[in-house]
């Protein structure tokens, strides 16, 4: 056809060709990052950066995991969503593990679809902290309580101020969390010395120690870092970025060490935790890797430099790391994966589809479709008319 080359290159060879003259270059610069970080570890760790962490063994602890998921479905021009949160007790003695308490709490609605992940992120903390309020009031409580959500909000969590319903969800969350800490804050570690611990372990800000590595911010890291590693770093700086964040940390980091801790003010001048009551309480973050395999974890806790040492901190990480049973991928403390797989019926699918939330979009388009909510509405009305 007029138009049309007959002697074309299918993507295939395309394919196989450029992979052939990139792979070379590909695995030069792979092998050069890795170098860098094989150079830069024993620094880091010398000058207190990385530290290693002591397992407890045996080990004796009562903790509690709680952990949310949430799923969606369009329908009806907007969304379905299930949300759910799962609190598990657990009790190891030397050793020996048992399984206790479990309580739950779950979530059917509908939402518009605009920031809808920001919206089931409020939901979910909204539900953690409402089973964290059941759990303080209990009459037994655990040692330490590890929840696989944020403990505060941050400045980009904010939504815009146009986003009516999004904020309606952002304000309630809010209040949550502030209701929770002026009730429950002298309850708990290290405000309370025989209190319970209470830590969010994830995966976000990854390399936050290492950006905090500056003659400024050494105030803001509660640990002794040794002033060699401050020039190094700013010479060091952009080979760093180069190599990537995270695969320095995940190189850096072995197995059963944790990194210096850093004061989240240290990071960010312009303090935006919400609720602005915990902005001078401040919050205390932290790296640790617990096997060869497991990924960095972030721990989060409450707090400033004023009121962690290295030493509470050693025990913290030495308590979540000996939770850690094995050296896989996704392991999780022993609490928060019994949480998670808990949780397991509110993610079910079948075919591709939430189990859930199919069931209740065919319930509510039968209610729709057979007048039943619309005899409802004109019972009020007529009562109003009254």
């Amino acid at each position: 056809m007029d138009g049309f080359k007959e002697n074309s290159t299918p993507i295939s060879q395309s394919i196989v060709a450029n992979i052939q003259l990139g792979l070379p270059a590909t695995v030069s610069r792979l092998s050069s990052k890795m170098r860098f970080i094989d150079k830069i570890a024993p620094a880091l760790k010398e000058s207190g950066v990385v530290r290693n962490i002591d397992l407890i063994a045996p080990l004796t602890i009562k903790a509690s995991g709680i952990a949310a998921t949430n799923r969606t479905s369009s329908a009806f021009g907007g969304m379905l969503y299930v949300a759910g949160a799962v609190r598990q007790d657990i009790l190891i003695s030397e050793g020996s593990i048992y399984k206790t308490r479990q309580e739950s709490i779950v979530d059917v609605d509908e939402i518009d679809d605009l920031d809808n992940q920001k919206k089931l992120k409020f939901i979910d903390i909204i539900n953690v902290y409402k089973l964290l309020e059941d759990l303080m009031e209990d009459d037994e409580k655990p040692e330490l309580v590890l929840v696989d959500v944020p403990l505060v909000l941050e400045r980009s969590d904010a939504p815009l101020e146009d986003r009516k319903e999004i904020i309606r969800i952002y304000d309630r969350c809010r209040e949550t969390i502030k209701f929770f800490w002026d009730k429950y804050k002298d309850m708990v570690y290290p405000f309370n010395e025989n209190g319970i611990k209470i830590a969010s372990v994830g995966t976000k800000r990854f390399g936050a120690i290492i950006y905090a590595l500056t003659e400024d911010n050494l105030v803001y890291i509660p640990d002794d870092v040794d002033n060699s590693i401050i020039k190094k770093m700013e010479e060091l700086m952009p080979k760093i970025q180069d190599v990537g964040i995270k695969r320095l940390l995940t190189g850096i980091l072995v197995k059963r060490t944790r990194t210096a801790a850093f004061q989240y003010d240290g990071l960010n001048k312009d303090n935006r935790l919400e609720p602005e009551t915990l902005r001078d309480v401040g919050l205390i973050g932290m790296h640790i890797k617990a096997g060869n395999t497991t990924p960095p974890l972030l721990v989060e806790v409450l707090g400033s430099v004023k009121d962690w040492s290295s030493e509470m901190l050693d025990e913290l990480a030495s308590q979540i790391i000996s939770l850690i049973a094995f050296d896989q991928k996704k392991a999780l403390p022993l609490p928060l994966w019994y949480a998670k797989y808990a949780l397991k019926p509110v993610e079910a699918t079948n075919n591709g589809k939430n189990v859930i939330l199919e069931y209740y979009k065919t319930q509510a388009r039968e209610m729709l479709q057979s007048e039943a909510l619309e005899s409802i509405w004109k019972e009020d009305l007529d009562v109003f008319e009254d």
